[in-house]
């Protein structure tokens, strides 16, 4: 809806770099409702997407994929929360410090490697937990 790229400012998504796509379901099929009603807006999505984690999709919300459906979760709630994030910090003003693309390969190498400990097990497990006992936002 704007012109300000997403961009990671969080260390948890750091997936995000160095920039996330935008599909513009206008430029893929004419007016629409902007659903993926057909395989040729998922094609055009797909073509989009890439080989990123996270695409943008104008006036309508993002598609995320991921290796499993722990870290497709993980990566759609880090993707909310930083866009949040990068909101409070485009109304604060001034420069913005980015997660830099050598901080991202760090990140995501030693995410990618970790099975416990402070990786998408046990923020999953988290997850989990808070949903059984009632909880209707996961924590973040």
């Amino acid at each position: 809806m704007t012109q300000v790229p997403l961009r990671p400012i969080s260390n948890t998504a750091a997936f995000l770099a160095p920039d996330v796509p935008v599909f513009e379901m206008r430029k893929a099929a004419g007016m629409t409702n902007n659903l993926v009603t057909s395989s040729a807006r998922g094609k055009a999505l797909a073509e989009v997407l890439g080989d990123r984690p996270v695409a943008l999709l104008r006036g309508h919300g993002n598609v995320v994929v991921a290796p499993d459906v722990r870290r497709a979760v993980a990566r759609a709630i880090y993707t909310e929360v930083n866009a949040r994030m990068l909101l409070q910090a485009v109304s604060l003003g001034g420069p913005i410090t980015f997660i830099d693309p050598e901080e991202t390969r760090l990140i995501e190498t030693n995410r990618d490697t970790q099975t416990t400990g402070h990786g998408v097990d046990r923020i999953w497990q988290m997850w989990v937990e808070e949903t059984l006992a009632g909880k209707s936002e996961p924590a973040r």
